[in-house]
């Protein structure tokens, strides 16, 4: 087995190999010997770090196990994403509640911050129905809420109006979309999964009873949240009661 060289090129290699989300070292040697040798050679070390920094990319956390996870440096960042970005033919109302609906999720995996510190922990499988509620509550909430947090972007406004308005799913053949409260979670889920963020935990007849675990970038990515007040709002709504 030949060690790869701490050469540019193998910085830049492994760079790329961390924007494709979905990769895993496990199951990708090349990947596994290029982390071995970030975490080992100081030089290859620099060379990893200034590729992300060029490229507008802070690396958050490397393991041979878990892979190199980075996220944008700054809003102004090729690789950030923005509420015109999600997901096109949506309409400014239906991108605010799916962002919100990813807010809910991570509060149902993460209802208080010990477990983000914790790398041993490994958070309980999530139904589909209970970050339903988490959402419907929190939409509310916000809705209701007359003094808002100054970190809570004004732009999600029409997310947690829709929100608020929608019938909590559609019992005949519901699928992901954002015609209901379950139809927003499924559709953020299914984006989570889509980048590496949750996996599919148990399939059920029942929507809302479709459980997924949350993935150690999911735990990474959290840690440095920006809208901190919301998200504690969300962590809030998930104490808060059922919706029937």
């Amino acid at each position: 087995m030949n060690t790869p060289e701490p050469t540019v090129r193998n910085a830049a290699r492994l760079t790329y190999k961390a924007l494709h989300t979905s990769l895993s070292p496990i199951n990708d040697n090349e990947y596994r010997e290029l982390l071995a040798l970030y975490r080992a050679d100081p030089m290859f070390y620099r060379h990893v770090q200034e590729i992300a920094l060029g490229m507008e990319l802070s690396i958050l956390d490397a393991s041979e196990q878990r892979g190199l996870i980075v996220v944008p440096a700054s809003r102004d960042s090729k690789f950030a994403v923005r509420l015109t970005d999600i997901r096109s033919g949506m309409s400014l109302e239906q991108k605010a509640s799916l962002i919100l609906a990813h807010m809910a999720i991570v509060a149902v995996f993460f209802p208080t911050t010990d477990g983000l510190d914790d790398d041993n922990y490994s958070p309980p499988p999530a139904s589909v129905g209970m970050c339903r509620d988490t959402l419907y509550t929190l939409s509310r909430r916000l809705k209701e809420n007359s003094d808002l947090p100054p970190d809570i972007p004004p732009e999600l406004a029409p997310g947690w109006e829709a929100l608020s308005a929608m019938p909590i799913a559609i019992p005949t053949g519901q699928r992901a979309s954002v015609a209901s409260v379950v139809g927003v979670v499924k559709l953020a889920l299914n984006q989570m999964a889509q980048n590496g963020l949750v996996r599919l935990d148990r399939e059920a007849d029942e929507d809302a009873a479709v459980t997924y675990t949350a993935t150690h970038r999911l735990r990474v990515q959290l840690r440095e949240l920006a809208l901190r007040r919301l998200y504690e709002m969300a962590q809030l709504a998930v104490t808060l009661g059922k919706v029937d």
